[in-house]
C-alpha cells in the first residue's frame, strides 16, 4: 500500500527534477510596439478616406 505511494512520489521528484529552474520569459510587445502599430492603421485608413473624399469632391467632366 505504501510502495505504490513511494513510487508516485519517486516519479514526480524526478519529472520535476528534469525541468529548467528558470525558463525565459515570453517575449510580449512592448506598449510603443502596439500604439506604433495602432497609429499607423489608422494612419493608413485616414489617407484612404480623404483619397475618397478628394475624388468624390473633384467636379464630374460633363457636367
Amino acid at each position: 500500500m505504501i510502495r505504490p505511494i513511494i513510487a508516485a512520489l519517486c516519479l514526480a521528484l524526478t519529472l520535476g527534477a528534469c525541468q529548467p529552474a528558470n525558463p525565459p520569459p515570453t517575449p510580449l510587445p512592448t506598449k510603443e510596439k502596439t500604439i506604433d502599430k495602432v497609429k499607423t492603421e489608422i494612419d493608413k485608413a485616414m489617407q484612404q478616406a480623404q483619397s475618397i473624399r478628394d475624388a468624390e469632391d473633384q467636379p464630374k467632366k460633363g457636367d
